[in-house]
């Protein structure tokens, strides 16, 4: 397959600005030294080898499969693909986008950060497609703007839903349901090479519109090599990246993870919250993590103690790390976790290393480490000359590894390549660097206006060219202030109405990604210009200092006669955005999701109550927040609620509780119902006493108070959670409330009998296809004698005065298991307790269960029982491939018992 290449006036004009001449004599080598100097020296792997950059992708992924066909690849929380089912899915889905894509064109990837975007990447390079990821939670127009420019023939979406406008030539593909319906499809080997386009990831651009950068498989594995070779990652690692998919970092960090045999797992941090990312990195032992600094800002303010201490590498990049966030950083994570430094462009490769402890610390921010090997570079003046040793200059950089070129109406505009080596491509950076005497890389800033917000590279004259369009808009000017800070400012024509600043955020929300929005607006009688002609940035930057100052003086802090609600959330406001004051509107304010994430986790701590993270949106105004916080404590959610919400569905989970595969399933409810989870008592109240399923029942009718005061309850519960639901469904209609439904996902009161031999090959077989792992296993045999032996308080204080340091995650996982074991026996207790009958109908959803009868007991205590045969067993029955067949059928019997007014509410939701 061999794309076209063309030659476009616009890009002409961004390569203008990647490339720039220099001397021969100014280009310095990166001499070959080991990676991991400084990190996991001694800890094993399997190294790549130097033939790794000229195999294709799908040739190691089905290397990595024959090794490891059963082992988890993959999972998002709702769906755990292993890699003999991933190699399956990409083959499925490489005939399908080869059959419907014509050879050299490119094809869309608008997927959510779950199991399907690698599956839909791979497949990509697989048929030889470049694939053109596309950011879900940009605005719809943005993306509509990227698929026009790119010429995309297709796009690899989920669901069978095209979003509005998308073009009637544009394929629309199914990612989950072609998989499903072709499953028996396998694909033809297809020629490949890896020095053609491989993906197309688009960032802002300096002419105002998004340009799309092209790189090769060859250096996409570049990357994948390095770090591999670096971190010594191997197949007992687990990855949890927290970037999105769509961007180079997320690139890496997929096929860092799925050609060593590790597990990457996925999560949407602004869909589940900090909390819960907090909760999915001690769970599932996440070792090997991704982020940005202002995500580790905000994730380890204020995380568990053990939150993080399984983490065996993390590493940063996006942007400048102050030497604030490695403190923080070291606080969070165990002794022996490495903290990895790296620098990096969609364009290139950069630098990396490990920090050592013990590094002093100079200036505001971090070294970026060294150049990486298989580059030559250049730091040169505003002349391309070499600057001297110890100056700064802008960084250039010359290796077979930087982009082919932009993606321009359909077709590679190529990169200049080096007049004395053709096979180098020459990329200037744009930023301003410097070598110390250690030969070690630091950043001192960006030449021209692009700067990086939230790891996330702006371009200025992107927000200016959508200011510019709005007919009230005369002139439009945007400034990068001091702090890393977007401002506006806007002259408007005389045809301007009052509501001018409010229309032009309007606009601005529905064109730009959150990163492009500004900071703040300012209007103008007239835009302050030079003698030359040119904008007077400085008079700019100080006109917006001094409204900064007026408008900080303008509104005091509430005095303390505040309801607390409005304190906590004025205090968590001013705080995160490092203002004075906290008023106005949270994005106009200078937040975004990534900040209004850390707000919530802020209250939630001082109110010492979770949140739910749908009352919470980045357009809100303070006074809608502090409403939010104070409808949650009164646990009025229905007045939080719009009204078109569905009614609510209380959840109980199992005795391991709610994790990441019940959060997935209760969002893919959201249609129908939203589902409350319920948390049961945890291990210190269970050691205090709390220790039946009476308490975990009492604990949930409080939950349920709080949450619905009045009105129609629903019920749910899986395993354990099915006796929960039963005896609150009894106290709730002794207080006198109506029960409308209780869901039993599958739990026997009849018990169920087990051989030894069954037991065994049961858990040989979890571990086997890495449901549990052995380690796991152990933690839990170690927890079930404590248990027996009535021991387990000695066991939390053992775990708790020995189980340190490099024990640390040790000790956390067997206090997960106590705390499920505990749970566990509670259960059993209540199995030989009288129960009393409900005079209500009972909903069973029952797995298969040979030789059993089919209620399993339940139509002992209920008037009525409806039984619902679903697919799947007793620990799958919510995780695909069984949820797409599960789902609907739960969805139906609960929606059964609505009301006519909440059938119309639901009725109205669907179509909006």
């Amino acid at each position: 397959m061999s794309s076209a290449y063309l030659g476009s006036d616009v890009a002409d004009q961004d390569l203008a600005v990647d490339c720039q001449t220099t001397t021969s004599n100014s280009w310095s080598s990166v001499s070959q030294y080991a990676l991991d100097q400084g990190g996991p020296e001694l800890h094993p792997f399997q190294r790549l080898g130097a033939d790794f950059t000229n195999i294709a992708a799908f040739e190691h992924l089905r290397s990595i499969v024959r090794q490891y066909p059963d082992k988890l690849a993959i999972s998002d929380g709702a769906n755990r693909l292993t890699y003999s089912q991933l190699l399956r899915s990409v083959e499925t889905l490489s005939c399908q986008i080869a059959a419907a894509v014509p050879d050299g064109q490119a094809i869309g990837i608008l997927q959510a950060n779950s199991a399907w975007y690698p599956i839909a990447m791979l497949a990509s390079m697989t048929a030889g497609r470049p694939s053109v990821p596309l950011n879900a939670r940009d605005p719809g127009s943005r993306i509509l703007e990227i698929v026009a420019g790119a010429r995309l023939s297709a796009v690899l979406g989920e669901g069978n839903v095209r979003p509005d406008g998308l073009p009637h030539r544009v394929s629309w593909i199914d990612v989950s349901t072609s998989v499903a319906s072709q499953a028996g499809q396998v694909s033809q080997p297809y020629s490949v090479s890896v020095d053609a386009p491989a993906i197309v990831l688009y960032t802002s651009g300096s002419t105002g519109r998004p340009k799309g950068i092209v790189n090769s498989q060859r250096s996409l594995l570049c990357r994948v090599q390095q770090y591999v070779d670096a971190c010594h990652i191997n197949s007992d690692d687990v990855f949890l990246p927290l970037t999105g998919p769509a961007t180079i970092a997320g690139c890496r960090e997929i096929l860092a993870a799925l050609l060593t045999g590790a597990t990457l797992h996925l999560v949407e941090v602004e869909a589940v919250g900090l909390r819960a990312v907090q909760r999915l990195v001690r769970s599932e032992g996440v070792t090997i993590t991704y982020l940005v600094p202002a995500l580790l800002r905000a994730l380890m303010a204020d995380g568990p103690a053990e939150a993080f201490h399984s983490l065996r590498v993390a590493r940063i990049g996006g942007e400048k790390v102050p030497w604030t966030d490695i403190a923080l950083l070291r606080k969070a994570v165990s002794d022996t976790c490495l903290i990895q430094i790296g620098y990096s462009s969609t364009e290139t490769t950069g630098s990396q290393w490990f920090l050592p402890r013990d590094w002093p610390e100079h200036g505001d921010s971090v070294p970026v480490g060294w150049l990486l090997p298989g580059i030559t570079f250049a730091i040169v003046d505003e002349a391309g000359g070499r600057v001297q040793p110890g100056r700064s200059g802008e960084l250039l950089i010359r290796s077979p590894y930087v982009l082919l070129g932009h993606w321009e109406d359909g077709a590679v505009v190529p990169a200049t390549s080096d007049p004395d080596d053709p096979g180098f491509r020459i990329f200037a950076t744009g930023d301003l660097v410097r070598l110390d005497d250690q030969g070690l890389l630091h950043i001192v800033g960006r030449k021209g206006r692009q700067v990086k917000i939230n790891g996330r590279r702006v371009e200025p004259a992107e927000l200016e060219r959508v200011l510019r369009c709005a007919p009230s808009v005369a002139d439009a000017v945007a400034i990068v202030a001091a702090a890393t800070e977007l401002v506006a400012f806007v002259v408007p024509r005389r045809s301007a109405e009052a509501t001018f600043s409010d229309e032009l955020r309007q606009l601005v929300r529905t064109n730009l990604p959150p990163p492009l929005r500004p900071l703040r607006l300012h209007t103008i009688a007239e835009m302050p210009r030079l003698p030359s002609g040119k904008v007077d940035i400085t008079t700019l930057a100080e006109m917006d200092l001094s409204a900064r100052e007026t408008a900080a003086t303008a509104r005091p802090l509430e005095p303390r006669g505040k309801l607390t609600a409005q304190q906590v959330v004025q205090r968590a406001w001013t705080s995160i955005l490092n203002t004075r004051v906290a008023a106005g509107r949270w994005d106009d304010a200078g937040g975004d999701s990534l900040k209004l994430l850390h707000c919530v986790m802020e209250i939630e701590s001082a109110i010492g109550q979770e949140l739910g993270l749908e009352a919470f949106t980045v357009g809100m105004s303070l006074d809608e927040m502090v409403k939010a916080v104070v409808s949650a404590q009164a646990g009025d959610q229905s007045a939080r609620a719009e009204r078109h919400n569905p009614p609510i569905l209380f959840l109980f989970p199992g005795s391991v509780g709610y994790g990441p595969s019940l959060a997935a399933f209760a969002a893919a409810m959201g249609k129908v119902t939203r589902v409350a989870p319920i948390r049961y008592p945890a291990l210190a109240l269970i050691l205090r006493g709390q220790n039946s399923l009476a308490d975990m029942a009492d604990a949930a009718v409080e939950q349920i108070r709080r949450a619905q005061p009045s009105g129609h309850v629903r019920l749910l519960g899986h395993s354990l959670g099915g006796a929960v639901a039963f005896e609150v469904a009894a106290r709730l209609l002794a207080a006198g409330r109506t029960v409308k439904f209780v869901g039993i996902l599958d739990t026997s009161l009849v018990g169920e009998r087990s051989a030894y031999l069954e037991t065994f090959t049961r858990t040989f077989n979890r571990i086997r296809t890495n449901r549990v792992s052995a380690y796991r296993m152990a933690c839990r045999a170690l927890a079930k004698v404590a248990v027996k032996m009535r021991r387990e308080a000695q066991l939390v204080q053992l775990l708790d005065r020995y189980a340190q340091g490099q024990f640390n995650a040790t000790s956390f996982r067997t206090k997960l298991e106590l705390q499920e074991v505990l749970r566990a026996r509670a259960f059993f207790q209540w199995l030989t307790e009288p129960k009393p009958a409900l005079p209500i109908t009972g909903t069973l959803f029952r797995c298969a269960r040979p030789g059993m009868t089919l209620a399993i007991g339940w139509d002992r205590v209920f008037a009525h029982l409806d039984v619902i045969p679903i697919v799947g067993t007793h620990i799958d029955l919510v995780i695909e491939p069984h949820l797409a067949t599960n789902r609907p059928l739960i969805e139906k019997a609960v929606a059964q018992t609505y009301s006519p007014t909440e059938s119309r509410k639901l009725e109205y939701k669907s179509s909006t």
